[in-house]
């Protein structure tokens, strides 16, 4: 018979379990604990079973010691691991990846950021194997109307969630390769409520490729001779993009001379460099432009000190007020004057919906909506040539109606009556 206000030591399942009550600051607490070892399993488990009542305690301590037997048979260790501790072992993995040049430090220090900001906030303290979908899905929720900083009522974007997800998945998938866990929770793409990217119409197009003209030509003579070449080069990079479709940053610096072949007076065909995969390697892949190019691309190479045959296209010329360090070097990023010419332009935002403020990836926007409009190519050619997916051309451009490919289709319904 239980003696009122001594605490008591219950040893079940052949010592594998022991229940018991223990004094607190000299007081009975009558809830139940359990300290649970295996046969197999190294160390031991401590919890609380939450109940006064033995009965109830007995079987939620017995569950628990089956699916401690479970996870050791599994090869899983006897302990359970949670979260913090499996974030914070992929982290050193991550960094262990960076130190060996196959994850970039701009990819760490993101990772290392939403899990310290966003995700620690929600999951520190839970059990990883305890992680559900559900759970998954009320962070996306959460995540709608938060930013990194935690500062509420800022809206984030679909992207920026999926974003969040991969990095989830990166944790997981690290504890599942460490036999920490064994099983993930299914986690689902976040899908764009308004999927719309700002792009160009068709009249803004023209607008835009004269504008890029006169942003040339608009040079004073009293400006530096560095004015000049970097307004060239800056035209080339936003033509590259509209009539071939390949991403700024990255793709359009790795761009050489040595790469460029005018097949006939067809095609410019290009020999792109795709961001660093995950064996820390990068991929090579040709783009092929549209004819148009190649005449932009002889204005530049006739400038002499712009162009050598085996350099990259998009370099600080040797009339850079830059450290002379710079000359010869990609040119990383031309946001600046891009952001300079938008605005100088008059195109800066979208006229319709949202007035959304265009980037000079919306040049990418603008190739394939002009593509799937005005060209025979099937989603197929389009994904493969613009390095991406038919299913993210799908998802991202199903706002270009039929009525825009009117044209395109009477064409088709001609050919088949003059049959």
């Amino acid at each position: 018979m239980r003696e009122r206000g001594k605490p008591e030591v219950v040893s079940i399942w052949e010592g594998n379990i022991v229940l018991y009550t223990r004094l607190v600051r000299g007081k009975l607490n009558p809830i139940w604990q359990a300290k649970i070892t295996t046969a197999s399993g190294k160390g031991r488990i401590r919890i609380s079973t939450k109940s006064k009542s033995f009965n109830e305690a007995k079987r939620i301590a017995i569950d628990h010691y089956k699916a401690a037997d479970h996870r050791v048979h599994s090869g899983l260790p006897l302990n359970s691991v949670r979260w913090e501790t499996a974030a914070s072992r992929y982290i050193a993995w991550l960094q262990q990846r960076v130190d060996m040049d196959i994850c970039s430090q701009a990819s760490y220090d993101y990772h290392k950021t939403i899990i310290e900001q966003c995700l620690n906030p929600v999951f520190v303290g839970k059990f990883l194997h305890q992680i559900k979908t559900s759970d998954i899905e009320s962070y996306h929720s959460s995540r709608r109307n938060m930013g990194v900083k935690r500062d509420k009522n800022v809206k984030v974007s679909a992207n920026t969630i999926n974003r969040d997800f991969a990095v989830i998945r990166g944790i997981f998938k690290h504890a599942k390769r460490e036999n920490l866990i064994e099983n993930m929770p299914i986690i689902d793409r976040a899908k764009n409520v308004n999927n719309h990217r700002p792009s160009f119409t068709t009249e803004e197009a023209e607008k835009l490729t004269a504008a890029l003209d006169e942003w040339v030509d608009s040079v004073h003579d009293a400006d530096g001779g560095h004015v000049r070449d970097y307004r060239l080069l800056f035209r080339l990079y936003c033509l590259t993009i509209y009539y071939s479709g390949i991403r700024p940053g990255k793709e359009m610096t790795s761009l050489r001379w040595a790469g460029i072949e005018y097949v006939r007076d067809e095609y410019v065909l290009l020999s792109v460099e795709t961001s660093k995969q995950k064996n820390g390697e990068y991929k090579q892949r040709n783009a092929v432009a549209l004819p148009h190019l190649k005449n932009h691309l002889e204005v530049v190479k006739s400038v002499k000190h712009l162009h050598k045959n085996d350099g990259y296209i998009f370099i600080h010329p040797s009339t850079t007020q830059l450290d002379k360090s710079f000359v010869g070097k990609p040119i990383v990023s031309f946001k600046s004057q891009w952001d300079n010419f938008i605005r100088w332009a008059d195109l800066e935002f979208e006229q319709t919906g949202k007035q959304k403020r265009r980037t000079l990836y919306s040049l990418r926007h603008l190739y394939f909506e002009q593509r799937l409009i005005n060209s025979d190519a099937s989603l197929y050619e389009l994904a493969r040539n613009g390095g991406t997916s038919i299913q993210v051309i799908q998802e991202w451009y199903a706002h270009v109606t039929p009525d825009k490919f009117a044209t395109k289709l009477s064409q088709v319904i001609d050919r088949s009556n003059s049959k």
